[in-house]
């Protein structure tokens, strides 16, 4: 009894750092002190292993990658972009149904689910803190997605959230063209993460 009580202290201890973690980070985003430090990537070499550790890491699995024509090398924060996509694919293993898509085409990435779809309001108004939406769609503190906004507005891209054909949820992060027009990174293809 006493070791199940203490990995429940530990348990609520972890989930109380990572709200404390998100909440610094809105915080941050808000304040507008953020910028992003601006290299070259390979993006769908990029994606690809965001979705490897979001696998490890976030224990978000059963995940396709598909490069649609040639890949494209942009000038972007590939941490700031990590974020972003570790939120929108936390929040689709959360509240969407497998398997989750990736597309990437040009400098833009499609998140794909196959489940209920975002709330109207969420796609109507966009995400807003400590509102989850629909009872239905589970716990949470509603910060995901409103990181994974913020960050994008630092990238200076566009992130929208939608219905996919279909249906199920969609969010498309647009990131800006590259000053060079982004050079092309290689062949299209396909990865897929182990499902579980």
């Amino acid at each position: 009894v006493y070791k199940r009580q203490v990995e429940m202290v530990q348990d609520r201890a972890q989930t109380m750092r990572g709200l404390i973690e998100d909440l610094l980070e809105v915080s941050r985003l808000d304040a507008g002190v953020e910028s992003a430090q601006l290299d070259p990537v390979d993006l769908p070499s990029l994606v690809r292993g965001i979705v490897k550790r979001a696998a490890r890491q976030r224990e978000v699995a059963d995940v396709s990658v598909e490069v649609v024509g040639e890949g494209r090398i942009v000038s972007t924060d590939a941490r700031r972009v990590e974020r972003i996509l570790v939120n929108v694919l936390a929040n689709a293993a959360k509240h969407g149904k497998p398997p989750i898509e990736i597309t990437v085409r040009g400098t833009s990435i499609v998140v794909r689910d196959h489940g209920a779809g975002y709330p109207p309001e969420l796609v109507d108004q966009g995400p807003r803190r400590f509102r989850t939406a629909a009872p239905e769609r589970g716990t949470g503190h509603g910060l995901g997605l409103t990181i994974a906004a913020g960050q994008a507005a630092v990238l200076g891209a566009r992130l929208r959230f939608g219905a996919a054909e279909g249906g199920g949820a969609e969010a498309v992060l647009e990131l800006p063209e590259s000053p060079e027009g982004g050079a092309p990174a290689g062949r299209g293809g396909s990865v897929t993460a182990p499902g579980p």
